[in-house]
């Protein structure tokens, strides 16, 4: 946990450190500028990348010169050797270049001095491999490009605030690669959702943000007034309503949106109140054949991305390529209380039953909303290979059309994978007479309480009395789709600026995080947290992540409960910027590295032993589960033997540097 309100707000700079570094940076732009330097420039002329150059001379043998004449330009990331080493990044990767008497003149290397991390250069110069196998720019002139004024984070741990993380997604980039993995997946990915759409002959459309009736999915809005109209509209939540009256008007046979809806409702590690989705109406087609369709978009984008069709997430290959299993809502909840709702259709039977089976529901829940939730709490987690859930009930589907068969039933699915919902789509209601009573009915709930309800939307109505024809249409939520296809268990890790509660919402005189509750120990508040920390050293060889787990718990509860002191140790509560009460064990940080191997753990232990730093191992034995077994398994190992799972180490932040320095932060 931190608590600060520096403009970088790192894990490991005081604000008034930043203070001193921007001091420092400041006087450097001035000397720079007093002798005649310009250290913001209109352009620069770069023929060359850094991933491109990686590329091109990937075959370029140890210690061998070219005379290739390149220019450059990026930020630099390390100096080393007063700056005759330079590590320097560009979008497309990183490069080293080479500052050497020999072949820079005395007039580029003094401009050195005036160089810092994080500012942008140009250079130009010639292509070597170093005997080491680096490969750089032998640097024959430099040029100061944009001068940064603040420190970026220390390299050992890069940006690990993640507070700062999404509101300074800038910092975030220059400092995380697998940030700009992500977020260049998202763009690939939708990118390839638009080519399938195009090469079916769907036509790209856009509809109003601004809804004068709130309508196309049961969702509570965001309301807002325009002045010049007089006029409060609400943003959408789905362009549904607007691409069906196209489909009415004969704009064409397939029209989808690619934008942004917004839903007025809480946020989760799942869901963000502003949102990108995919939604398409296709006509003379009904929801089988719109799973099909969904399956090939997805098989489409899935190969774009990955050039497979089996994508790993988590602990689970997601298998994309095969065809997806199709199951009704019904069946899922019998498969998994034993119980067949189509035989229990009277609500208050169905509320009983729901109650029978520890389902908690609404006291006036119709028999669509009993069934939804028992299907929500029993079955929809275990869907983690790619499913369709057929047939839901009619009660919670104001815009599909009536089964062909129940009509307790609707034709709508939805489509799951790992889990979670990726797909929502429909067999379209296309008769105005059976739309119109649904609207009424949800505009009764509406007035009943339920904030969720859509509104009566008389033009829509008037719309389909011109005539639909039949039509399905589905959406896909595209973070989600985003998150699958990365490996993301946050969806603020897949937008590029997820919604946060604004800055400046608390009074400025308090600490972003503040105790609010405290043993007898002293105030947390008033310690250096920089002083000490702990670390967390986990086997990366280790696939199994409940393994891995077991061992961070274990490590971090036998640390604590071994060296616990109680200037160290205070058993607290903190209240971040978001209001939100997160307890802790400690006001240090916590850091999480990764090691190679079992041996690199022993080296670590061995070298915090030496060094007097506090630490608790846990070995692939202490994850049997009995303790007569445990120890004996224990005894038994010597040396080499031990498989070290995880690291548990405490003390000052120097020495744990020192031990720790080689590893990097586990992601």
């Amino acid at each position: 946990m931190t608590q600060k309100s520096s403009a970088l707000a790192t894990e490991n700079a005081q604000p008034q450190d930043d203070n001193i570094l921007k001091a420092a940076k400041l006087k450097k732009l001035a000397m720079f500028e007093d002798a005649g330097g310009q250290a913001f420039p209109h352009k620069f002329h770069r023929t060359d990348r850094a991933g491109d150059l990686q590329d091109k001379y990937a075959g370029l043998e140890n210690g061998v010169e070219t005379e290739d004449k390149v220019t450059i330009a990026g930020r630099i990331m390390a100096m080393r050797n007063s700056g005759m080493f330079i590590d320097l990044q560009d979008p497309s990767g990183k490069i080293q270049v080479f500052c050497h008497k020999d072949s820079t003149p005395e007039s580029e290397i003094t401009k050195l001095d005036c160089y810092d991390l994080g500012d942008i250069i140009g250079v130009s110069g010639t292509i070597r491999r170093t005997p080491r196998g680096e490969l750089s720019v032998r640097a024959t002139e430099l040029t100061l490009l944009t001068k940064s004024f603040l420190p970026l984070p220390d390299k050992y741990h890069g940006l690990v605030d993640i507070e700062a993380k999404y509101r300074q997604r800038y910092l975030d980039l220059i400092m995380n690669d697998q940030s700009k993995v992500t977020l260049r997946a998202r763009t690939k990915i939708i990118r390839s959702i638009r080519e399938f759409m195009n090469n079916m002959g769907a036509l790209e459309v856009e509809t109003p943000m601004l809804h004068a009736i709130m309508g196309g999915a049961s969702a509570k809005p965001f309301i807002t007034h325009h002045n010049a109209l007089d006029s409060d509209f609400y943003l959408r939540v789905a362009p549904e309503l607007y691409l069906k009256r196209l489909i009415v008007g004969g704009f064409a046979d397939a029209v989808y949106e690619i934008g942004r809806n917004f839903r007025n409702e809480g946020v989760s590690t799942r869901h963000n109140p502003e949102y990108t989705s995919i939604e398409a109406y296709h006509t003379y087609m009904d929801y089988y054949d719109i799973m099909t369709l969904v399956e090939d978009m997805v098989r489409y984008v899935v190969l774009a991305v990955h050039g497979t069709t089996n994508v790993q997430y988590g602990e689970h290959v997601l298998d994309f390529g095969s065809p997806w299993q199709r199951k009704t809502m019904v069946g899922i909840v019998q498969e998994e209380t034993g119980v067949d709702f189509l035989a229990i259709t009277d609500p208050v039977a169905a509320r009983a039953k729901a109650k029978e089976l520890g389902v908690r529901v609404d006291a006036n829940a119709n028999w669509g909303q009993v069934v939804e939730a028992i299907f929500a709490e029993k079955g929809e987690h275990k869907l983690i290979q790619p499913t369709h859930v057929m047939d839901h009930p009619f009660d919670i589907s104001p815009l599909s059309k009536l089964h062909r068969d129940n009509p307790l039933l609707t034709e709508r699915f939805e489509s799951y994978a790992n889990g979670w919902e990726i797909c929502n789509a429909f067999t379209e209601l296309n008769d105005p007479r059976d739309q119109l009573a649904r609207f009424q009915e949800q505009v009764a709930q509406r007035e009943g309480g339920n904030d969720e309800g859509m509104m009566l939307d008389d033009d829509f109505i008037t719309a389909l009395e011109y005539g639909l024809p039949p039509t399905g249409g589905w959406g896909v939520g595209i973070d989600r789709l985003v998150m699958l296809l990365t490996n993301s268990t946050n969806i603020r890790d897949v937008i590029a600026f997820p919604t946060l509660k604004p800055m400046g919402t608390q009074k400025k005189e308090k600490p972003v995080m503040q105790a609010i509750t405290s043993s007898s120990h002293s105030n947390p508040l008033d310690k250096d947290e920089n002083e000490k920390r702990f670390i967390l050293v986990l086997n990366g060889k280790e696939e199994n992540i409940g393994r891995l787990m077991n061992a961070a718990g274990h490590t971090m509860a036998g640390l604590v409960g071994g060296v616990a002191q109680g200037q160290d140790f205070a058993f607290i509560d903190y209240v971040d910027g978001d209001g939100q009460i997160h307890p802790s064990i400690s006001h240090y940080p916590v850091i999480v590295l990764k090691a190679k191997n079992s041996n690199q753990i022993a080296k670590v232990r061995d070298d915090a032993n030496a060094k007097g730093i506090s630490c608790t191992d846990f070995l692939d034995t202490m994850a049997i589960g009995k303790t007569a077994e445990q120890m004996d398994a224990t005894r038994q190992k010597k040396g080499d033997e031990k498989e070290y799972l995880g690291l548990c180490l405490f003390g000052k932040t120097d020495i744990l540097r020192e031990i720790t320095g080689k590893l990097s932060l586990y992601k």
